[in-house]
């Protein structure tokens, strides 16, 4: 028997249906894979993005203190720059985005101690999947001498996804330089969004360009070592590209 055409449309609507959910939940199911390599060869395997180019201060890795799990940030995996916006993207579920295996928010304290707070018992694997099953990611936008750069969230690659329309009317980020190449992400209080909150967390540098070099710092790799050790020791982990 021919099947009606009523038939034919709720079975292209399922199988639509289908794909819809298969794409969303896939993130769920994609493994993730440890560094490249150890800490003490960061220079070895770090800033091998297609962004490392991309002629902004802010460009290199970093380790993060005050935000946890997540532990360290290459920024050199940043794409879409725009040197006339000066403007960059930045997958937050990428390969540039690093968290001890099995570290929650609660393994952390003392000097890396929680400033800008996630839910205390989700661990570094379950953060990195929301992340990528929203497709997370931040547009950081940068004032003319870059020192400083709006931080706008987006979800599922467009800025007209309903949740990045209420973040871009909602939210208030900023990214401030500070001593010795470390940057400060702070928030604002919304709706008026002209008071800075509680939360807020650090950059510290561990590798920078330096020239046609790379520059690792000493300080920000000790800093690296301490939090992995206190988050269990575990392997350092992402998602690959």
């Amino acid at each position: 028997a021919i099947p009606s055409a009523d038939a034919l449309m709720s079975s292209s609507a399922w199988a639509f249906a289908a794909f819809l959910a298969g794409w969303f939940l896939s993130p769920l199911l994609a493994p993730l894979k440890p560094a490249p390599g150890p800490l003490d060869k960061i220079e070895s395997w770090a800033m091998q993005g297609p962004g490392r180019d991309i002629p902004v201060p802010l460009m290199g890795v970093y380790v993060f203190k005050g935000l946890n799990p997540s532990t360290l940030v290459d920024l050199s995996y940043a794409r879409d720059w725009n040197p006339q916006k000066r403007s960059f993207i930045f997958d937050m579920a990428g390969p540039g985005m690093y968290a001890i295996e099995d570290a929650t928010d609660s393994s952390f304290e003392g000097e890396f101690k929680t400033t800008s707070p996630v839910p205390p018992t989700a661990t570094s694997q379950r953060v990195l999947r929301m992340f990528r099953t929203l497709r997370h990611s931040n547009v950081f936008i940068f004032n003319e001498d870059f020192t400083r750069a709006e931080i706008h969230p987006r979800f599922f690659h467009t800025d007209y996804f309903p949740l990045s329309i209420l973040a871009k009317l909602f939210l208030r980020e900023e990214m401030e330089v500070k001593r010795g190449g470390v940057w400060k992400r702070v928030n604002y209080s919304p709706p008026s969004n002209t008071t800075q909150t509680d939360a807020h967390y650090f950059l510290h540098p561990i590798v920078t360009k330096s020239g046609k070099s790379l520059k690792v710092h000493s300080s920000g790799l000790s800093m690296a070592k301490r939090k992995q050790k206190m988050g269990g020791g575990g392997a350092l982990v992402h998602f690959e590209a």
